[in-house]
């Protein structure tokens, strides 16, 4: 639980450079570049951090590909236009810890939907994006898919991030 911690340090102080924003530009192209920017700020981050760790964790195993560079950052895009801030994500992350079959009966509410199913929600704005993109949003939180290489690398750095 010390990892959620420092996440939310790291949310409260997040910023991008413009190192970050040269980074998001050689990836997305104009369309997801400005949905990209309806993240919140924390969000932003938190997708660059994932993008940047995957980046380095495919080189390593000779993995790389721009499809899965891009799913980094567009992997919580399915939050946007939903009421997510760092404040409420730490509390219903705390909430699904301690109580999550409470939030589970409130999948009715807004922010609690999104929660759950933002790797849906992001489909409908990506509905023209490459077939592989999709499938690494949308299992992005499936952990039980293990021959996915990639999406175990997306995963595994969005759990670190």
């Amino acid at each position: 639980m010390f990892y959620r911690f420092r996440q939310f340090i790291t949310a409260a102080f997040a910023k991008l450079t413009k190192e970050d924003i040269n980074f998001i530009n050689k990836y997305l192209n104009s369309y997801e570049v400005e949905l990209f920017k309806r993240l919140p700020k924390y969000c932003k981050v938190h997708s660059v951090r994932v993008a940047r760790d995957a980046l380095e964790e495919s080189l390593k195993k000779n993995l790389y590909d721009t499809y899965l560079i891009k799913a980094c950052l567009l992997h919580d895009i399915g939050k946007i236009n939903c009421g997510f801030n760092m404040f409420t994500n730490s509390i219903i992350v705390i909430i699904e810890k301690l109580l999550p079959s409470l939030l589970q009966r409130r999948k009715n509410i807004k922010i609690v939907n999104a929660y759950y199913n933002h790797p849906e929600i992001a489909l409908s704005y990506i509905e023209n994006e490459d077939s592989y993109v999709k499938y690494l949003i949308l299992n992005h939180h499936n952990y039980s898919l293990k021959e996915d290489e990639k999406l175990i690398i997306l995963q595994r750095c969005d759990c670190k991030n």
